[in-house]
């Protein structure tokens, strides 16, 4: 009998077949959507030459919580319009450490301005080369495979870039020798707000609302400032963490009622580079300082993404050579026993994994006050409300509280961007029809029934990029929205 491994939100089996990356060629790796719950890792290298100290294309390979091979990215070798080309340096390992956006909908990395065979002056590394020369590239991308290269660090970047997360509009970037930098997507001025030049930085993220950073023994893990600042910030190391860490990739979780600094987060996972040729490391929270939980050897661990469910906590781990997927099951003890590492897929020859992340599962492109992918109260404050609304508890929807209204042409009206959109009502003796508008197209519901209870709309979208989707009470009986989902 097989054991069920749950990975990120899917659930797999623990005999897994290894899969070997697929390689394609950057005209047979075109924009293709990504499905959420998947995994995305930052490989470099094509396959067709050994890796070196040049400048190397990179991929963004797709694969099921399973290990399958799904789709591969090629990020671009050329300039074209906007878009810089970004690759990597083939044999610098700490660099490629993709990040998932704070609300899931991106992913961001990094890499150089430079064609593949680029190198550093007289044939030194590519990380030698001078980032007012070579600019050091952000990327981001969405769900649908769309790529946008359009923001350079110049001659503020850092010599190593290494990692960069994005809010949508503002990125931050690290690396080696250049501190955590900030500036908007597209822009060429960066701001250098912590750390300053000589800082020795991994992976940014953004998680419980914080923004983070990894480095290298003074940095190894450390808040920066408050929140997500642009300006002026002190980089605050994790109270308890060992000295000589050396930490990677890393990922924060809420399982206990222990709150660091108003994040609620209490749980750390980190690939820790000091330790035994590399270890997965856990923390606990314990109100004060963070307390070791125990280990796991996993040699060359860089990067790292984790998800929990019902106490269970699945994480997905590179090295340079594999993919690999890790359980503990009881997240919230403070002892860390986890499964053996799983092998799910490995790197063939003359390509390397680093950073691994989750699918993104949101657009670029999305139009100011417009709902993404996600679960949405009608309180949100994107929605537009005419006529006379009032809330009322509903307590499956964020904030715990639907909109209603006994009022006829009283309208609550959003924008959304997805391929379908689905609505709650609450339903009672009393309740009413409503009228729901997508695009100009206009579907009458009645809320009415027997008891109370709810009843669920599922409407598809076309293909326009945004949407306007509108309820309109259509009588004095009461209409009640208690749930938004945009898919």
């Amino acid at each position: 009998m097989r054991t069920p491994l749950r990975i990120l939100g899917v659930t797999a089996a623990l005999s897994l077949a290894v899969a070997a990356v697929p390689l394609l060629s950057s005209t047979q790796a075109q924009a293709a959507k990504f499905t959420g719950g998947n995994l995305v890792v930052y490989r470099v290298g094509d396959g067709a030459s050994a890796l070196s100290n040049a400048a190397a294309p990179v991929f963004l390979d797709e694969f099921t919580p399973d290990g399958d091979a799904v789709s591969s990215v090629a990020l671009p070798t050329a300039a074209a319009g906007a878009n810089k080309p970004l690759t990597a340096a083939g044999q610098s390992r700490s660099e490629g450490l993709i990040t998932n956006s704070p609300d899931g909908r991106l992913l961001a990395l990094t890499g150089y301005a430079a064609a593949p065979g680029t190198t550093g002056p007289g044939g030194m590394s590519l990380t030698a080369s001078d980032p007012a020369s070579v600019a050091r590239v952000v990327g981001v991308v969405d769900a649908d495979g769309e790529l946008d290269t359009s923001t350079t660090l110049g001659s503020g970047g850092p010599a190593i870039i290494r990692s960069a997360v994005t809010n949508g509009k503002q990125v931050w970037a690290a690396g080696g020798d250049g501190g955590v930098l900030t500036t908007a997507i597209g822009s060429g001025t960066v701001t250098s707000i912590a750390g300053g030049a000589t800082a020795n930085l991994g992976a940014l993220t953004v998680q419980g609302g914080q923004l983070f950073a990894s480095g290298i023994l003074a940095n190894r893990l450390a808040a920066v400032g408050t929140g997500t600042p642009k300006g002026s910030a002190t980089l605050t190391d994790l109270t308890g963490l060992p000295e000589d860490l050396l930490t990677y990739g890393y990922a924060f979780l809420n399982l206990t009622s222990a709150d660091f600094a108003g994040t609620e987060l209490d749980t750390l996972y980190l690939a820790n580079s000091s330790e035994r040729g590399g270890t997965v490391d856990k923390y606990r929270y314990n109100g004060s300082r963070w307390a070791s939980a125990g280990h796991v050897d996993v040699e060359g661990a860089t990067g790292l993404v984790a998800d929990v469910s019902g106490g269970q906590v699945s994480l997905a781990v590179t090295t340079p050579t594999e993919l690999l997927a890790l359980t503990d099951p009881n997240g919230a003890g403070n002892a860390f026993d986890p499964s053996n590492p799983t092998v799910l897929a490995t790197a063939d020859a003359n390509t390397e994994f680093r950073g691994v992340a989750l699918a993104p599962t949101g657009r670029l492109d999305v139009p100011d006050g417009a709902l993404e992918a996600g679960k949405y109260g009608w309180t949100d404050k994107r929605v537009t409300k005419s006529g006379s609304w009032k809330t009322y508890a509903f307590a499956k929807a964020p904030g715990k509280k639907g909109i209603a209204s006994t009022k006829k042409g009283s309208s609550a009206t959003v924008t959304v961007v997805g391929d379908h959109v689905v609505i709650t009502f609450s339903t009672g003796p009393k309740a009413g029809k409503a009228q729901v508008v997508v695009d100009g197209k206009k579907t009458t519901f009645n809320t009415k029934a027997a008891k109370t209870g709810t009843i669920v709309k599922k409407l598809a979208l076309g293909a326009a990029d945004s949407h306007t989707v509108s309820v309109k009470v259509l009588s004095a009986r009461r209409v009640s929205l208690a749930l938004l989902q945009v898919k």
